[in-house]
């Protein structure tokens, strides 16, 4: 390769920066390869921050001291048990009234994008590219109950009054808790919505959807190894 070759060309840097969004948040596409009305950006934003919110409803109740820690830890895993469940009986109801999406502009492996017509912000075509659904019934249950007590584990372990105590400074406090819910909202993304979109050998492999769980399981076990020690 000469020293005027560049590392990647045109076409693979448009698929790189729409893929490398998508890796990091765990999921959501905020950059598609066709235009895309406002409504299915802000879709996938507040899917992605639904983990946030309802914690964030705990943490609150909990500072205020109207809560106590237990509760509102069970306050945010149960808003966001009831949160999954809605949003995969919209998806599985969507997916019956839709058919299967039609791939465009498939002769090029670079632009592996599902262009869809969106009607209205409502629409079954709508619901399914934002909230695509599970494949299993058991995985319905399994990642929706999994979403509730990430949710909810979180919330306890990330409050704002513990991570003050244990570090002693307001600013980093605030800092880490931030931080704290962004991975746990990536984490959450794919057990409710769907996952980052993996290289086409471990799609081909992933038949029972065990790729989702991945990212929850590596927090599940940090907060374990933590509590042990």
């Amino acid at each position: 390769m000469g020293p005027d070759v560049p590392l990647l060309n045109e076409y693979k840097q448009e698929f790189f920066w729409k893929r490398f969004p998508q890796t990091v948040l765990g999921g959501p596409r905020f950059k598609l390869g066709y235009c895309a009305p406002p409504y299915v950006y802000a879709g996938q934003a507040i899917l992605f921050l639904t983990p946030w919110l309802f914690g964030g409803i705990g943490t609150l109740l909990c500072q205020l001291h109207l809560l106590q820690a237990l509760h509102a830890t069970v306050l945010s895993g149960m808003l966001m048990f009831g949160a999954a469940a809605v949003i995969q009986a919209l998806a599985s109801y969507a997916a019956r009234r839709t058919t299967p999406l039609e791939r465009f502009g498939a002769l090029n492996v670079l632009l592996d994008e599902e262009e869809i017509e969106f009607t209205h912000c409502f629409s079954s075509e709508t619901v399914r590219f934002i909230a695509p659904g599970k494949r299993f019934g058991l995985n319905v249950v399994l990642h929706t109950i999994l979403a509730g007590l990430l949710c909810g584990l979180g919330t306890w372990y990330v409050l704002l009054g513990r991570l003050t105590v244990l570090y002693g400074s307001i600013g980093v406090s605030v800092v880490i808790y931030i931080f704290s819910w962004v991975t746990l909202c990536i984490a959450g993304y794919s057990l409710i919505v769907n996952t980052a979109t993996e290289t086409a050998t471990f799609q081909a492999q992933d038949t029972y959807e065990i790729t989702p769980l991945t990212r929850p399981l590596y927090i599940f076990i940090f907060i374990a190894v933590d509590l042990i020690h």
